[in-house]
């Protein structure tokens, strides 16, 4: 634990963060692209486009959306990933994930209130594109933090990244959309801030959180595995 603590403050530098970042954008990272694929068995069903520059351009790939119907429901999956977390929030604005509590006001940096959190993870080997939950527009953008913690058990026995990492706060008036970096590049690019649903707003450059806080409690939320468009309550 505590070796694994000095690595990830080790990549936490500015300077390791910035070169890491560097190297991901670089020709040479792309001989590890077939590496990457194996690894995180990759599904290249879907990929658009089969060359790639470096390895950060195969990560921010796009796919083939028409493939992935859009759901009837109100809100759709910004992303693919896992829903890990969701429910009502506390009294005191506080949700739990992997047994550790987040305060809303500490994650958004203001006192705005919201009644229904979610929490969607992508791993490495998902499409890492995030789209809009439905037609609306964001009224405010704020970015926090500066940390790139994994966003695993380990991370948060080391200090709760949805706290510490570099995030981006995109409020409309009815929720917060909320991109969490995560793991060694600090990359989030937001390309819209008026939108329809379903439409592509950005992307992560590695390792990365979806949480969305709603105003109002939206219906059931689904748990698990999840496709972007697909709807996110039952």
């Amino acid at each position: 634990m505590k070796a694994y603590k000095i690595l990830i403050e080790f990549f936490n530098l500015g300077f390791i963060n910035k070169l890491f970042y560097k190297l991901m954008r670089t020709k040479f990272s792309s001989l590890f692209i077939p590496i990457y694929k194996k690894i995180f068995k990759i599904d290249e069903s879907l990929i658009i486009n089969d060359q790639f520059d470096s390895l950060e351009d195969f990560f921010t790939r796009k796919i083939d959306l028409t493939k992935r119907p859009e759901g009837r429901g109100k809100y759709i999956s910004p992303c693919d990933g896992f829903i890990s977390a969701a429910g009502k929030l506390s009294e005191e604005n506080e949700f739990i994930v992997k047994g550790h509590t987040v305060n809303t006001i500490s994650l958004t940096n203001d006192s705005e209130i919201y009644e229904y959190y979610q929490v969607i993870y992508l791993s490495p080997s998902d499409y890492h594109r995030f789209h809009a939950i439905d037609e609306n527009e964001f009224i405010s953008s704020t970015t926090i933090g500066d940390k790139s913690i994994p966003v695993n058990d380990m991370g948060f026995k080391i200090g709760n990244p949805f706290l510490k990492n570099y995030r981006i706060v995109l409020k409309t008036n009815d929720y917060a959309y909320i991109p969490v970096g995560a793991t060694n590049v600090n990359s989030i690019e937001i390309k819209k801030h008026k939108f329809l649903k379903g439409e592509e707003i950005g992307q992560f450059g590695f390792g990365s959180t979806i949480v969305i806080l709603y105003k109002e409690i939206p219906g059931t939320s689904k748990f698990g595995k999840i496709k972007v468009r697909e709807d996110l309550f039952s």
